[in-house]
């Protein structure tokens, strides 16, 4: 499992509640390793992906992606440091590793970047994404992989028509791997179950039991295999 807070372990649910967890034991699998951390960006996903290929030999990839206004950059020395989680299904118990492809890098909000021209249209922040998404399947799909990509945020925009886009709009939409552009772990259960910490982040927030096995239900069960 990759992702931000929305799928890190114990992080307004427990791993046994999260649709992650729900996952794990709808597909018979007894170790889950979670590689997700609060503010992880998905250029993070990405690197951490392809810097562990011997991954693609898992059972099964459930790729989430963050909210996108992120960015990953070199921490200035400062060693930062993160761990991956490996947790058994039987008993949740957690054992941790430290993510070496990560180690000296940092994740910030695109708002914090300083010097730099930032994203300011969604919709070329999208079209980078999509980019992101064809190369990446186009990998996973060379070594055989069994994944789920999964928005975690926004639901993105299919009508998302111009001239960058042009290409990897229409195959992003026709992906049979893919929850990018409705039923997001944020869309499924706005307005219908309230975030646990709804009062800080609003509809935007992280979900407990009910909006977990929601999205569960209604997103990602059909499309385990």
């Amino acid at each position: 499992m990759w992702g931000d807070s929305f799928v890190t372990p114990d992080y307004c649910v427990s791993p046994a509640e999260s649709f992650w967890g729900l996952s794990a034991q709808a597909l018979g699998v007894e170790t889950i390793t979670n590689y997700a951390w609060v503010g992880c960006s998905f250029s993070s996903v990405c690197h951490m992906l392809v810097s562990q290929p011997h991954n693609c030999n898992e059972d099964f990839l459930l790729i989430g992606i963050p909210p996108l206004e992120r960015l990953t950059v070199f921490d200035n020395f400062k060693d930062t440091r993160y761990n991956a989680n490996s947790i058994d299904t039987v008993t949740w118990s957690k054992k941790q590793e430290q993510i070496n492809c990560h180690t000296g890098l940092q994740n910030i909000p695109v708002h914090k970047a300083e010097n730099m021209v930032i994203y300011t249209d969604r919709a070329w922040t999208e079209t980078q994404v999509l980019t992101q998404l064809f190369l990446l399947t186009t990998w996973l799909d060379s070594m055989n992989a069994n994944y789920l990509i999964v928005n975690l945020a926004k639901p993105l925009d299919k009508n998302n028509v111009w001239g960058p886009s042009e290409f990897v709009l229409p195959w992003a939409l026709n992906h049979n791997k893919m929850i990018l552009f409705k039923d997001t772990y944020y869309s499924v259960n706005e307005n219908l179950h309230k975030p646990v910490d709804f009062d800080k982040y609003k509809w935007a927030g992280h979900h407990g039991l009910a909006g977990n096995r929601h999205f569960f239900e209604t997103s990602i069960k059909d499309k385990l295999c």
